[in-house]
């Protein structure tokens, strides 16, 4: 049985008892990092969609600390990521918009860190050396491949620190979805064809002259879900920093502006925050979205109708708290390809009984 590793942290804790928990939860999945070896590079993969702070990207203690323990252990350290289509546009003949490294320094994801940890911005790479095109046969939705960059396949280790957010197209976005910072913009346009909304990207995306005429067959979760194949042999940990959560709208902090009006996500704050981490991808979803859902339920009214409508709307995500996390459609295909397993072990420390209870029964 997968383990997840969970920590609470008390609204308002100091930020040194929330570094610890982060600290502890990360030594514990990870088994004190028993996979590294003096030498080894790691990849931090932080979810930086926006220059939007904390909750909308990564927490930065998520990468100082997983960043410190690695340099300890003498490995080298990159974190890496390029941002959603609607703050970085990287096409054949370079970035035409935006810059995943100023989104690091502006939302302050890695501001932690020293200089002896090294920044990537993907779109600053070739746009054909710096890419390789994954193919597989368990990859049934991707039957031509899709592109990633080639730092998947030249570190040794890669850590995954995504946010507990929801998404306007795609319901959640959690673990699956931040890896979808590591592929190409042609890979990562042909999957947003197949998902709702796709209208608010296709201006941008018509733009550069990329290709729109995919078949609509529906298959986005799936498409998503399928990116983790090409970085499960060297994924060591996904990591949860949730003493914060966009609970509506994302993934960014405003999500659209309709007649001059910002649509914000709902940033929740629950009394007792909770850090996890699982060497198993599909466990760390699952409990994710548990406990999303358990912060769900103090949203108020207003939110939630507008919520529900935005859900309805999309046709193909559900709102919080309305199935099971094991149903979710990341997490299902996730156990169809053998990603992960379905029951999850816990180690919890700090939590009420009646917290662990809850999430448990969310994963029953």
């Amino acid at each position: 049985m997968s383990t997840v590793h969970v920590r609470g942290v008390p609204k308002g804790a100091p930020e040194a008892e929330l570094e610890k928990a982060v600290r502890q939860v990360f030594l514990s999945a990870t088994e004190d990092l028993a996979w590294l070896k003096p030498g080894d590079t790691v990849l931090l993969k932080p979810a930086v969609n926006s220059p939007d702070p904390y909750p909308a990207t990564a927490h930065p203690l998520a990468v100082k600390v997983t960043a410190e323990e690695c340099l300890k252990r003498g490995a080298k350290v990159v974190v890496g990521d390029q941002s959603g289509i609607g703050h970085v546009m990287h096409t054949p003949h370079g970035v035409t918009k935006g810059s995943t490294l100023k989104n690091f320094e502006v939302s302050g994801v890695t501001n932690l860190v020293g200089p002896e940890v090294r920044r990537v911005a993907f779109e600053q790479e070739d746009w054909e050396r710096d890419f390789f095109l994954y193919t597989s046969e368990t990859a049934k939705h991707w039957p031509n491949g899709f592109y990633m960059t080639n730092w998947i396949r030249n570190v040794d280790h890669i850590v995954n620190l995504p946010r507990l957010s929801t998404h306007s197209m795609a319901g959640v976005t959690l673990g699956f979805k931040n890896l979808v910072g590591l592929m190409r913009e042609d890979s990562r346009i042909e999957f947003h064809t197949q998902g709702p909304f796709f209208d608010f990207m296709k201006a941008w995306a018509k733009k550069e002259n990329f290709k729109l005429d995919y078949p609509r067959v529906g298959d986005f979760f799936e498409k998503i879900t399928e990116v983790a194949l090409a970085v499960k042999d060297r994924l060591r940990c996904t990591l949860f920093v949730g003493t914060q959560a966009q609970l509506t709208m994302g993934p960014d902090k405003v999500s659209y502006r309709l007649l001059g009006k910002a649509l914000e996500s709902l940033a929740a704050t629950p009394e007792v925050g909770v850090v996890f981490a699982s060497a198993d991808p599909v466990v760390a979803e699952a409990t994710a979205i548990a406990a999303m859902a358990e912060m769900y339920r103090g949203v108020p009214w207003r939110h939630r109708s507008f919520q529900k409508i935005l859900m309805a709307m999309n046709g193909m995500a559900k709102e919080l708290g309305t199935y099971n996390p094991w149903d979710n459609p990341f997490v299902a295909h996730a156990l169809k390809l053998g990603l992960g397993e379905r029951k999850a072990g816990f180690s919890a420390d700090g939590l009420s009984d009646e917290m662990v209870l809850n999430i448990k029964k969310r994963l029953d």
